[in-house]
């Protein structure tokens, strides 16, 4: 059968949403089907509840892969931040159930799921918190002074914070397929070597790319898509992917 497309899932950070990737999934390629992930309490999903732990959140982010897999493609994840830990237990949570994995991952501004992350940012006043944010960077500072968006974004980054605060990691064994961790040079929130705390998680390759800019250095969505297309282009050479070679 001839395969000229791959899949991939996109996991937000937090407080991300689909609209957040929009600017990604332009830039992709074609033959990359693109679907970024809407976790509950936001976007289209506005009114459903807030996930409660990262157990029930990976099972929901399942669900989401299942309903809407098309299985003549190769599957692809990409996480954000958070995101890049809610893909890791969502792999985790699909390997339980038999479910068939990604073929390739991207795990973006985090360090492994090992590493607790000493802030408990989740419990810091309005304030902190802003200034918090204000400091990573990702959203316009007139943003974050409107009183109205403020009410509206601050309990969705607090849950989703709380969600990696309270993430407890339990041993599991090594997955079999490709990581590329991608990180910006700027980002001091991952250390030095981040991909070194992924590897121990994959027993296959774990690739390392550092791009200009923060924590949210893919809002240069033409670098951060070239970079994508080109491990896609690398890892599928015999997929029918022809548009990809200028990647190579």
């Amino acid at each position: 059968m001839r395969i000229s497309s791959v899949q991939l899932f996109i996991f937000p950070h937090a407080g991300g949403s689909e609209v957040s990737y929009v600017p990604i999934e332009k830039e992709l390629l074609p033959e990359t089907v693109a679907s970024t992930i809407c976790y509950a309490g936001r976007g289209r999903r506005i009114h459903e509840p807030f996930q409660q732990d990262m157990a029930t959140m990976a099972m929901d982010c399942m669900s989401i892969v299942q309903q809407r897999r098309k299985k003549d493609m190769p599957l692809i994840f990409l996480g954000h931040s958070l995101g890049a830990l809610i893909a890791f237990e969502t792999m985790n949570c699909m390997r339980r159930y038999d479910m068939e994995l990604p073929e390739l991952v991207f795990l973006s501004g985090r360090k492994g799921p090992a590493i607790k992350e000493k802030s408990n940012r989740s419990l810091l006043s309005d304030l902190e918190l802003l200034a918090c944010l204000a400091n990573m960077g990702g959203i316009p500072e007139p943003f974050l002074d409107h009183p109205d968006f403020r009410s509206f974004y601050l309990p969705i980054i607090r849950n989703d914070l709380r969600l990696n605060d309270t993430y407890c990691y339990h041993q599991q064994e090594p997955f079999d397929m490709p990581f590329v961790v991608m990180n910006g040079v700027e980002d001091e929130n991952v250390g030095t070597e981040p991909a070194l705390s992924w590897k121990e998680h994959t027993s296959a390759a774990c690739y390392e790319e550092w791009l200009e800019g923060n924590h949210f250095y893919f809002s240069d969505a033409a670098a951060f898509s070239r970079t994508l297309s080109r491990y896609i282009s690398m890892h599928f050479p015999h997929l029918h992917l022809p548009r990809f070679k200028e990647f190579i």
